[in-house]
Order: C-alpha cells, then sequence, then structure tokens
C-alpha cells in the first residue's frame, strides 16, 4: 500500500463530518476520508482506517510533499473546504454529500479538488473495504472508474491515468491554477454516471442545506456556533424515518488503550428526545416533527414499554459483534457493531418521550387517536413500574438501583400524562408519592441528591433536575450542584459520575453534563460562574465547530464524533443563556415546553401549526 494508505492514527478533533442524511463520512485535516458509511449511518462501513490504520480502507486527496491546512464549512452548509498551502501553490478540496433520487442516478459522496494558486502535485489514495472484512477485494481500474468492494468512483478530469499499486488505486497529476479534478461515488450496481456537473452538483447541495438554514428562530450573537451545531443534529438525522444517531461512529474510546468502546450509531430515545426539544426551540421544526412520528410509531408498536434505543429504522434487534481483526483506534479494542445496552430496561424513557409529546401539543401539533392512546399507555406503564429499579441512563454494567435520575424522569412522564389529558386518580397518586420519595428518602444525610437510594456519590444526571419541572428542594439542590464541581469537576470540565461502574479503566469528561451545570448554575441564578464556565466550554469546539462525546483533561477529544448530546447541549445553554439575560430566574422556571414558548429579543417561538 502506499504511504498515504498506511499512515498513523489522526486525533479525533482533526475530523470533520459530511452527511446526506442517510450515511455519512469522516475527513480527516490532511485529506482522507478514513471513515463512511454511505448508504446508512449504522451500516458497515465502506472506508475505515479509523478503527485499524492497516487493514480499514480510505480514500486520501492531499498535495504531495509538506502543506499546512486550514478548513470551514461553506456559511450555512455541511459543505467542507480544505485549503493546503505548499511551497508551489494553493490546493483547495471540497467535499459534499447527496441524497439519492428516484429521477436521475446521484453520487452519495462527491470531492472536487482544485489548484487556486501556483501550481501543485497532487497525490491520490483510493482503497474501500466491504465493511469489516479481514482483506480487501480486487479493484478494477478503467479510463475513467475505479470499480469494487461495493463502490464506483466515477473520474471527472483527471488528466493522468489512474493505477493500481499494493491493492490501491493511485492517482498522481499536476493541478496549475484554474484546473480541477473531481471524484464521484456510486454505489455499486447503481446507474454510476455523471449527468451534472461536479460544481453543479455542489451547488445543490449548497442550496438544500441553505435552504434549511432559514428556519432558524434565533438570531442573536451567537448565531453561526449555533447553527453550525443545528447542522450538525440535521447531519445527524436518519431522514427516511426521522430519528437521530448518537454519533456518527462506532467504537471510538473513552479511555486510549481501554474497553469502553461502544457503537453509537443508533437512535437512543432520550438523547433524540432532547434533540427534538432543541431543534423545535432553535426553529427546525421539519426534523423535529419528524422525529416525533418516528418516536409514535414505536410507541404504538411496544405498546407501553419501550427499549432505550433502536437501530435508525426502528429495528429493535442490535445484537452487539466484536471485530476482533480490528485493532481500534491507537489500539482500544474491542471495536463493536451493535449495542447490547438496547435490551436494558431505563425507565427515564418513559418521561422523555410524554414530555416530546407535551412539547408537540405546547408548539401548536396536535396528537391523532393513536398517539394520545400511546401517551396514555406510557404514563399507566410508567404509573405502574417507577418505583422498581433500572439500569439507570449511563447503562453501568452492574446491578440495578433506585436512581432519582430515573425517578424524576417517571414524574415527568406522570406529569405531562396529567397536563395533556387529565387527572387521574393513579396518575396523580403516583407522581406524589416519586416527589415525597426523592425529596426525604432521597435526601442523603449530608443534605444533597444522590446517584441512587441508599448511595454515597454524586451524579451530573441529576442537575436536569429542574430543567424539567421537578420540585426539587432548592437548598438540597445547591448542595448537590456544590457537590458535583467539588467531585466531579475538573476545571470547567464534568464528569458524569466517578463511582465503580463495572467496567474496567476510567472514561474522559462528559460535555453533555459540563453544558448541564451551566444551565443548573444559571437556574440557581449564579449567572457570571455560569458565562464564565460556557465561554469555556465554547473553546472545546474543533476548528470547523464540532463537539465530541468526551474530553480527557489535557482537552483531547474522546468517544465517539460527533456528537449529538454534546451538540444540542450547546445550543440549550447558549438559548438558557439568552433567556436568563432577558428574564432573569423567573424565564428559566417551568418545562422544556414553557420556556420555549418564551421569546427574547434574539429568538422567537416556533409554531408547529404554521407548517
Amino acid at each position: 500500500m502506499s504511504g498515504t494508505s498506511v499512515r498513523g492514527y489522526q486525533a479525533i478533533e482533526d475530523y470533520a463530518i459530511l452527511s446526506n442524511c442517510h450515511g455519512c463520512a469522516l475527513v480527516a485535516r490532511d485529506g482522507s476520508i478514513d471513515w463512511a458509511c454511505l448508504g446508512r449511518f449504522d451500516d458497515a462501513p465502506t472506508f475505515s482506517r479509523l478503527l485499524d490504520a492497516g487493514r480499514g480502507g480510505c480514500f486520501a486527496i492531499q498535495p504531495e510533499g509538506r502543506f499546512e491546512t486550514e478548513r470551514l464549512y461553506l456559511a450555512h452548509t455541511n459543505i467542507l473546504q480544505t485549503v493546503f498551502t505548499t511551497e508551489t501553490g494553493v490546493l483547495t478540496l471540497h467535499d459534499f454529500m447527496l441524497a439519492p433520487r428516484e429521477d436521475e442516478p446521484m453520487p452519495s459522496l462527491v470531492r472536487i479538488v482544485a489548484a487556486t494558486a501556483g501550481e501543485v502535485r497532487v497525490e491520490v489514495t483510493y482503497r474501500p473495504l466491504a465493511g469489516f472484512a479481514e482483506a480487501f477485494g480486487p479493484l478494477d481500474v478503467s479510463s475513467d472508474r475505479i470499480e469494487g468492494d461495493g463502490l464506483v468512483c466515477v473520474t471527472s478530469g483527471l488528466p493522468d491515468a489512474v493505477r493500481l499499486e499494493d491493492g490501491c488505486a493511485v492517482a498522481r497529476f499536476t493541478l496549475q491554477a484554474g484546473e480541477e479534478v473531481a471524484f464521484a461515488l456510486f454505489a455499486e450496481g447503481s446507474d454510476a454516471r455523471l449527468v451534472r456537473t461536479p460544481r453543479d452538483l455542489m451547488d445543490r447541495a449548497r442550496e438544500a442545506w441553505a435552504d434549511w438554514s432559514t428556519d432558524a428562530v434565533y438570531d442573536g450573537p451567537l448565531r453561526d456556533e449555533l447553527l453550525r451545531s443545528a447542522l450538525t443534529l440535521k447531519a445527524l438525522t436518519y431522514a427516511p424515518s426521522g430519528a437521530i444517531v448518537a454519533a456518527a461512529t462506532t467504537s471510538l474510546p473513552e479511555e486510549i488503550g481501554g474497553i469502553r468502546n461502544w457503537d453509537y450509531r443508533f437512535c437512543w430515545i432520550r438523547d433524540a428526545c432532547l434533540s427534538f426539544y432543541v431543534l423545535k426551540k432553535f426553529g427546525m421544526t421539519r426534523e423535529a416533527e419528524a422525529f416525533f412520528g418516528f418516536i409514535v410509531s414505536l410507541a404504538e408498536r411496544e405498546g407501553g414499554g419501550l427499549k432505550p434505543l433502536y437501530a435508525i429504522a426502528g429495528e429493535a434487534d442490535l445484537t452487539e459483534h466484536e471485530i476482533a481483526h480490528f485493532e481500534g483506534w491507537r489500539g482500544s479494542r474491542p471495536v463493536r457493531h451493535g449495542n447490547e445496552a438496547a435490551e436494558q430496561h431505563q425507565s427515564d424513557a418513559y418521561g422523555q418521550v410524554l414530555d416530546l409529546f407535551y412539547l408537540h401539543e405546547r408548539l401548536g401539533g396536535s396528537l391523532d387517536e393513536t398517539a394520545r392512546e400511546q401517551a396514555v399507555s406510557l404514563a399507566d406503564f410508567s404509573a405502574e413500574t417507577w418505583h422498581e429499579k433500572d439500569a439507570g441512563l449511563w447503562e453501568p454494567r452492574k446491578p440495578e438501583e433506585h436512581y432519582l435520575h430515573a425517578a424524576i424522569m417517571n414524574w415527568v412522564a406522570l406529569d405531562r400524562a396529567i397536563r395533556l389529558f387529565g387527572e387521574r386518580e393513579t396518575w396523580v397518586r403516583e407522581r406524589d408519592r416519586i416527589v415525597a420519595r426523592v425529596n426525604s428518602e432521597g435526601v442523603h444525610a449530608d443534605g444533597y441528591y444522590p446517584q441512587f437510594i441508599g448511595s454515597d456519590d454524586v451524579d451530573a444526571a441529576l442537575l436536569i433536575a429542574p430543567m424539567v419541572g421537578f420540585p426539587v428542594d432548592e437548598t438540597v439542590f445547591e448542595r448537590t450542584v456544590d457537590r458535583i464541581i467539588a467531585e466531579l469537576g475538573r476545571g470547567h470540565l464534568v464528569y458524569r459520575y466517578r463511582n465503580d461502574d463495572g467496567l474496567p479503566g476510567h472514561e474522559g469528561t462528559f460535555v453533555i453534563c459540563a453544558f448541564w451545570l451551566v444551565d443548573a448554575l444559571l437556574w440557581l441564578g449564579r449567572e457570571e460562574e455560569a458565562r464564565t464556565r460556557f465561554e469555556a466550554l465554547r473553546a472545546l469546539q474543533n476548528d470547523v465547530g464540532l463537539f465530541a462525546e468526551e474530553v480527557s483533561e489535557e482537552g483531547h477529544f474522546l468517544g465517539n464524533f460527533p456528537q449529538a448530546f454534546s451538540h444540542l447541549a450547546f445550543i440549550h445553554s447558549a438559548l438558557m443563556l439568552d433567556l436568563f439575560a432577558h428574564g432573569g430566574r423567573e424565564a428559566l422556571k417551568g418545562t422544556y415546553a414553557d420556556r420555549t414558548l418564551r421569546e427574547t429579543d434574539h429568538r422567537r417561538a416556533p409554531d408547529v401549526g404554521a407548517r
């Protein structure tokens, strides 16, 4: 294989995402696509060097020799521009994906490389791998295409022939200022031909993203940054079903060399409900409503209970497999495909879904008879089971406990059902029992809320309690916040917990938990402290505005990437700060729906009924 194809692992923060809302790809700063699942987010990959530097496939475009790199997304789009500066000239690479169409053949991914100054010698290395296969398949190279391992790469404007070197398709050529070459990827067996010029395809992609971006209802000083996070959430949305994946990757580790490497390319009910809320609050109602339909269909199918996560078309079988012959990012084994957490009982999901139904109706939407029946069924299920132990939202591999976060979210389920359908004796009784238990038996002897009843440990998940409108004891909650800062905080970073979770090794700090702390401090009226933390967290974004799941204490990204949880939390905290500036503590009270309907100088309330 060529020297490009065997280069070492890149830092997680060095990647940017491409998406067509069906599948995705990750592009490194050096111009190499090291991860791509082009048909569906949760497919086996086509390029996988991210998880094995030697065995995985890649698609690299870069100048020969030394170069410096600058990157950005074109305004209001997910089109990535990478500029390489060399001693002899400047090379610009545009990468983007396109959604499939029935009326004409459409490549899933296009790469356009152009010399914009001087002349530059370019090297292209192309080597797909069919899923997690143990060996590369043969490539067939002709004048304008490369075929093999499930893909057809159609070239345009290539001045020199593509050659096979050590099993890779390699092209080396010189571009003068104003010259460009394009590569377009099609699924093998499709009508693989370019019926539009690559620049026409890029204009189409630009128009589609820019049109979507006009829905934003926030126009404050952080608009561009928040729009980037909203575009990332959009990029993680599976258009055919409306499902939102937790992240674009599998098996990026929470500890380098450790075993905490999970597959996040699925739809967690909790993550996606929070994404729904943030998308609604930011004005992206089309995606929010598509996801609403996805959740309604799941609730109808399950008849009361819900799994914590599903595949992106609603499949429930997420059997976990280990890819034993892949070494993992920087030696972090195992590489996993599938996630056995789907079999856990996580009762907080009922509160997330009922809160979603309530928000939908408050913003002008309506619940059809099927949705109403399912909402009632979920509330009944919550009333019957809230007092039972569950696995907790963090999915520890330990026996179940009476987690306070689960109790609080079951309170949300019953509270929202009462708001939607009126008081029912069972719902009211069990809702009030939850409050009594959390604020009595659930309070530690030292006056704070612990992770679960009988525990001495704190859990950052409890920071969300007032955000969902739960009637916390304010004194107890403030003690909880201060204890979380003392025990889980590392500067502006926050661990989700530090006690044993049944797994060996450790993990990084959790980005969403650090933003939850910002929200909690604001709710307590500690504005200066909250703003200081928020500004420090803003600086965690990589050069193209993306967040990972976790951050090491040294500041490096960990975990699957980019992470929906982190981006929705960034948007939420920014809008909370905006709301606090508008109306102080009073403006933060109540439910997500209450706050969504409160307008400020920078944000108007979205209206589902207007669509």
